[in-house]
């Protein structure tokens, strides 16, 4: 009978793992940005505006006939960056901030961002492309930047990863 080697990891089981309450599993992520998920954690609203903001922008770049009335580019991703930096506010009071993690290169606002620009890239290249290898490469891609997100999310909660703040000085427009 083969035994584990014992561990040096003296920290206990709630200090290894900590709660994070509010934040997103991949699917509920996923059902946000999807607009099929309510109520719970401010990141639903904020996740699901973010998809919106995205598909505007993707839809107005696009097509220039199909842009809302009265739209402004500049004014879409100022809204964007906005929600980014609620979402970084979020994250500073509500996720563990492990001194010993590995720093993550993006804030929790800008990696949620990037998965509702990702899911707005597939949904129109779902609806849109008539090639099946481009719909195939878009839901790939979806997928991959999901399980980035599960991996991170995993990351979070045993304290492996540190996120950094976000910064609310100059952001590309």
């Amino acid at each position: 009978m083969m035994r584990a080697a014992p561990s040096h990891d003296t920290r206990s089981d709630s200090e290894r793992a900590r709660p994070t309450e509010g934040l997103l599993e991949a699917r509920h992520l996923l059902l946000a940005v999807a607009g099929t998920l309510q109520g719970g954690s401010p990141l639903i609203g904020w996740s699901r505006e973010l998809a919106d903001l995205h598909a505007t922008l993707l839809t107005a770049s696009v097509s220039p006939t199909r842009r809302p009335t009265g739209f402004d580019a500049t004014v879409t991703r100022g809204r964007i960056n906005i929600l980014i930096g609620l979402i970084d506010d979020w994250s500073a009071f509500h996720l563990p901030r492990p001194s010993t993690g590995r720093r993550h290169t993006h804030s929790l606002g800008e990696v949620i961002s990037h998965v509702a620009a990702t899911y707005a890239q597939m949904q129109w290249t779902l609806r849109h492309s008539s090639s099946a290898q481009q719909q195939h490469d878009a839901a790939l891609r979806f997928a991959q930047i999901q399980e980035g997100y599960a991996d991170l999310v995993e990351e979070i909660r045993t304290l492996r990863v540190a996120l950094p703040l976000g910064w609310s000085g100059i952001r590309p427009t």
